[in-house]
């Protein structure tokens, strides 16, 4: 049997070889689609850092403002409620009022005794300022300015104040030498080296009666927090001045001296609530301004603080505007920084109690 072997063409056995696959790179359309994408979710994560980064600068403003606000009421309240003590001496009615408003920045003795019946005393507004003790340049013009007089609850006795600085005020309560009135001394602590001023005494009519140190505090919105010299201008606060709430008090040396307190408040508005009947609560509508002889009636402030940033917000533009009580209303000066109103009912304790009993 024959037998036939099958015969393949060399081509066609070429032709039969399996193939070999060929590896290759992205080309350069492929690079630049995948590049765009990244830069793409680039730019978003970017953009989310930054409002991230500006939201969170914006809450920590509004936080700085919202405590400042709130601390610079609260240094008004803790004040005006202590207005008008006098440690042990409450017989204030029978004080003359005076016939023209002290000069809070008058700091003799007489003068300072003569204001006692004046445990609060405003200026609404004033376009100047107390030109005695606040430059106009240091004042914000158009808020209110507030003088508060009291003592301080703690006591000294005859001989410690002796020792204290010779400027340093105070006012001494008790009986005199025949125990048949009760009544003040004031003086300073050069007074009290020999005793000629300071000469009550106690229940036991043997020992001197304490001391108490005299305060008087006058608050008002200035331009800036940390001045240039002796008065502010556009180079305090580093070149962007930053209005401040701030206090001129009566130091240990009888000088007026002047303490920045809040840094942030713009305006200060204050309405006074008057007692027409004796009853130590105001009655009918709150002043802006009372009448020399109604300032001994007046039983309740009412605050109003207009807080903002330290910082401007970008894109920002503040044209709100902000009820100050029966002063009215203010219109910000359109630029870039926020703000907020506190307002805060504060009772005088001192007189209105008093007149309660």
């Amino acid at each position: 049997m024959l037998h036939f072997k099958p015969h393949f063409h060399p081509a066609t056995r070429r032709r039969a070889a399996p193939r070999r696959s060929h590896q290759r790179g992205m080309t350069l359309v492929e690079w630049m689609v995948s590049i765009t994408i990244g830069l793409i979710l680039l730019a978003g994560l970017t953009g989310l850092i930054a409002r991230q980064s500006s939201a969170q600068s914006e809450l920590e403003k509004s936080s700085r403002q919202i405590e400042n606000g709130r601390y610079a009421m609260q240094l008004l309240n803790e004040d005006v409620q202590m207005a008008g003590y006098y440690g042990e001496f409450s017989n204030v009615g029978s004080l003359a009022v005076p016939s023209a408003l002290p000069d809070p920045c008058v700091v003799t003795v007489s003068a300072i005794e003569a204001a006692m019946v004046f445990p609060v005393q405003g200026y609404d507004a004033p376009t100047g300022a107390l030109s005695t003790c606040i430059a106009a340049a240091d004042h914000v013009a158009g808020t209110d300015i507030l003088v508060v007089r009291r003592v301080e609850p703690a006591t000294v006795t005859v001989a410690a104040a002796a020792s204290a600085a010779g400027g340093q005020v105070y006012l001494q309560s008790g009986l005199t030498a025949s125990g048949l009135e009760f009544t003040k001394k004031m003086g300073t602590g050069a007074d009290a080296a020999g005793t000629s001023v300071f000469t009550l005494f106690k229940k036991d009519r043997a020992t001197l009666a304490d001391l108490r140190r005299f305060l008087v505090h006058i608050y008002f919105v200035s331009p800036c927090s940390v001045p240039v010299g002796s008065s502010c201008s556009g180079a305090a606060d580093g070149g962007k001045p930053i209005p401040t709430l701030k206090v001129l008090e009566l130091s240990s040396s009888g000088a007026m001296t002047t303490t920045p307190l809040v840094e942030g408040i713009d305006n200060m508005q204050i309405d006074y609530g008057l007692d027409s009947n004796g009853d130590g609560a105001p009655e009918g509508a709150y002043v802006t301004s009372p009448a020399l002889a109604d300032w001994p009636n007046v039983m309740a402030l009412q605050v109003h603080l207009l807080a903002r940033n330290n910082e401007s917000t970008a894109g920002f533009t503040d044209t709100k505007v902000y009820n100050l009580g029966v002063a009215g209303s203010t219109t910000a000066t359109n630029d870039g920084f926020k703000r907020r109103v506190f307002s805060q009912l504060i009772r005088v304790v001192n007189p209105s109690a008093r007149r309660d009993q």
